[in-house]
């Protein structure tokens, strides 16, 4: 008996032995997946604080500060008195040197650090005649010296950087002579004088009285040269104008009037456009002169551009298509920049504002200093301000601005970019030019994200989730065994080798066949439910000797027989529906252009991506119905499709609602079947004819045409930043209707 006790006892031990190490074990192990659900929750925060943390200065706010007036010493005239006030002013790329154009006629350069006098050059062709006006090229450093009896002396300015061990010492200056011309033959002074270059033909206006602009239009190089009178109605007064590089002359006029006049061999007015009911103060050319910035006596500030509203318009109209806040006093200077649509305004009280054209933000201001500004001028890296201002004093400041052009209606908003007849959302990062206008609207690549989603989703829900109900409630065991492998192997398939075969040979062939391809559509489904119902009307005793699953040998030759008659019918149906070319029939009816990479396209690709998750999912959710559920209904009578569609799959359906969900993340995530099916166009069209640009797409694309640390570089990050938002929020709700299903059918 002791013997029995101590082995009971012995075994008693050992059983609470092993329950002791199977509690220890249980422990760790929860410890370790509670750890390791922590670490996946930790880490998926940190990379959601990465994304939006690369994103965020985008939306911080730009810096400037006064340096102050800018002590230019030692200039003097010829007796040694003061040489007067300059009128014009520029600098170099690396703000080593600041110059002036003088009364008399010299360019003098001053070191920027503290002001001294580095050198001067003497307008030799003027021959001592006094300059009454003078201006600076945005483009080019083209200097232009206008005398009082209606002569201009044209210059370049040109800086070479010198380099010492791959370290920038010192600039070479040099001013080239590029001739005097007289723009006026009766000798009238020149009050205002313009000059610009472009290719072989140099372009010189000068306003030499109230009404009259004096242009002249020369090739040196040829001797050919052409003068004009343009002149305004009524006697107008000109109090501002300006040249852009398309040949084109603006005049802005004291009763708030604007001429535009393109200039050739015969000048023409293109535009008398009424743009303020207070006198025109100041005009500028945004780079690229497709805008035209104007500012009036009363501090208002707009931006003009020629586009054609209407398909049918014989000529382009002038239209206001940007306002920004007002300055209150009169805007004296706009000086614009040489790297983008950022222009600084200066008011008559000595406020600056500097702003973006396209998403009219003011982006920096800086207060009334009481000293009048003459000429505003934004260095060649827009990281400075220069003010000229009427007492001759030149005062900097200092800037930084990274990202202007970003803003939550630039983003998000609709937007009225140059040469579109209307606001729009559009997204077209890069140009081929370098004074093309950035488009950074997200709301294309959004709605491209879901079409695309939408569109595979449309293809690949209904026919997973029935294959699955058929697997798993039809088929025989044997099949499923094999189905089920087969369809979770096409998982694996690389999305690059879809998404290259979808675009190289699927698209041509969707092409090819169109009308076949939309045509079974409605015939495979409907071949299938012929199949099936052939499969019933078989004789009850023939069905019993066949082995469960057979039907495929009758649904699966109805289906074939439904691709055969579509692409047999198709071709009569495109005749004598659509004359023969269904696309044409598209385009000429509905409007709409068939691209050969479209949205069916990635539908069908994208789709067959989609299927295995969804298929895998939803098939284990119908396996794991209780079959006292099923045998119940099959007991009351119910046939198996009738148990399949009412028990089966309601009972399944938070299951069936996580694979929806989880193809829907897999979908609005992939990224290069996307890339590869489709032309990438950024276009908001629920056509199926036509392609998208998603936003996963858009990223692979436009990485590398983005510098680290760019406006492009954050907003694609911006972008990254969206596509994981939008996910969380679909998942999320997702979870929260599956729990309600899950109550819902969790008593049964």
């Amino acid at each position: 008996m002791a013997s029995a006790a101590a082995t009971i006892r012995e075994r008693v031990m050992a059983a609470g032995a092993r329950i002791k190490r199977v509690k220890r074990v249980d422990r760790a192990a929860t410890y370790t997946i509670t750890l390791g659900g922590i670490f996946i929750v930790v880490s998926v925060s940190f990379i959601f604080l990465f994304i939006f943390g690369q994103a965020l200065p985008l939306f911080r706010p730009a810096h400037g500060r006064a340096v102050g007036v800018m002590p230019l010493m030692g200039v003097t005239g010829a007796d040694g008195m003061a040489a007067g006030r300059p009128l014009a002013l520029g600098t170099d790329e690396y703000q080593m040197y600041l110059y002036e154009l003088l009364p008399d006629g010299r360019l003098v350069f001053f070191k920027t650090q503290d002001g001294s006098k580095a050198k001067e050059f003497a307008t030799t062709s003027l021959a001592g005649a006094a300059v009454t006006a003078g201006s600076r090229s945005l483009i080019g450093d083209y200097v232009a010296a206008a005398t009082g009896d209606g002569r201009v002396a044209l210059q370049q300015v040109r800086v070479l950087p010198r380099y010492e061990e791959q370290r920038l010492v010192d600039l070479e200056t040099e001013v080239r002579d590029r001739g005097l011309v007289e723009v006026d033959p009766t000798h009238r002074p020149v009050r205002a004088v313009r000059y610009q270059e472009e290719e072989s033909w140099q372009l010189v206006a000068a306003q030499v009285a109230d009404d009259e602009i004096a242009v002249l239009r020369r090739n040196p190089d040829e001797g050919a040269e052409a003068r004009h009178a343009l002149r305004s109605n009524g006697g107008e007064r000109f109090t501002a104008f300006e040249l852009g590089r398309a040949d084109t002359l603006a005049a802005g006029t004291e009763k708030g009037n604007v001429y535009l006049w393109e200039l050739g061999d015969e000048p023409r007015l293109l535009h008398l456009s009424a743009v303020s009911s207070q006198p025109v103060t100041a005009l500028q050319y945004s780079i690229g002169s497709h805008s035209l910035i104007v500012g009036d006596a009363a501090g208002a500030l707009s931006a003009w551009f020629r586009v054609r509203t209407k398909d049918d318009e014989p000529e382009l109209s002038l239209i206001k298509a940007h306002d920004y806040d007002g300055q209150g006093q009169a805007i004296t200077g706009i000086g614009q920049s040489t790297r983008d649509r950022t222009f600084v305004t200066a008011a008559a009280d000595g406020s600056l504002v500097l702003r973006h054209l396209t998403s009219e933000r003011s982006v920096v201001s800086f207060p009334a200093t009481g000293a009048r500004p003459q000429e505003a001028l934004l260095t060649p890296r827009s990281d400075a301000i220069l003010v000229r201002n009427e007492d001759g004093t030149v005062a900097r400041y200092e800037v930084t601005n990274p990202h202007p052009e970003v803003s939550w209606r630039a983003l998000f908003g609709k937007v009225w970019y140059e040469g579109y007849a209307q606001p729009e959302y559009v997204w077209q990062s890069t140009g081929a030019t370098d004074d093309f206008e950035s488009k950074f609207s997200l709301v294309p690549l959004v709605f491209g994200t879901i079409k695309g989603t939408f569109y595979a989703m449309l293809f690949a829900v209904p026919i997973a989730i029935m294959a699955a109900l058929y697997t798993s409630q039809f088929a025989h065991p044997s099949i499923r065994q094999r189905v089920k492998p087969v369809v979770e192997i096409m998982a694996a398939l690389p999305s690059v080798v879809v998404g290259f075969i979808a675009g190289l040979w699927l698209a041509s062939r969707v092409e090819q066949q169109l009308v076949p391809v939309l045509l079974m559509f409605a015939f495979l489904p409907a071949a299938g439910t012929a199949g099936v119902l052939v499969w019933d009307r078989l004789p009850h005793g023939l069905r019993k000797r066949l082995r469960p699953g057979m039907e495929l040998a009758v649904i699966v030759p109805m289906a074939v027989v439904g691709v055969w008659l579509a692409l047999k019918l198709g071709p009569g149906f495109e005749g004598a529906l659509f004359g023969g070319d269904f696309k044409g029939w598209v385009h000429s009816a509905l409007g709409l252009v068939y691209d050969q990479r479209n949205s069916l396209v990635v539908g069908l690709a994208m789709g067959f991506a989609v299927i295995p998750i969804i298929f895998t999912i939803s098939e284990d959710s119908f396996s794991s119905v209780p079959s006292h559920l099923t045998a119940a209904s099959l007991a009351l009578g119910a046939s198996r499709w009738q148990t399949a569609l009412r028990v089966v799959l309601p009972t399944a359906s938070p299951g069936i609602f996580s694979a929806v969900m989880i193809g829907f993340g897999r979908a609005v995530g992939e990224t290069m079947i996307v890339l590869k099916a489709t032309g990438n166009t950024p276009v908001l069209d629920w056509s199926v004819f036509n392609g998208m640009r998603t936003l996963s797409a858009n990223i692979a694309v436009e990485i590398p045409e983005a510098p680290h640390g760019g406006t492009l570089y954050r907003i694609l990050f911006l972008a990254g930043g969206v596509l994981f938002l939008m996910t969380f929020f679909v998942n999320t709700i997702a979870e929260l209707i599956r729990q309600r299903l899950r109550e819902r059918y969790k008593a049964l």
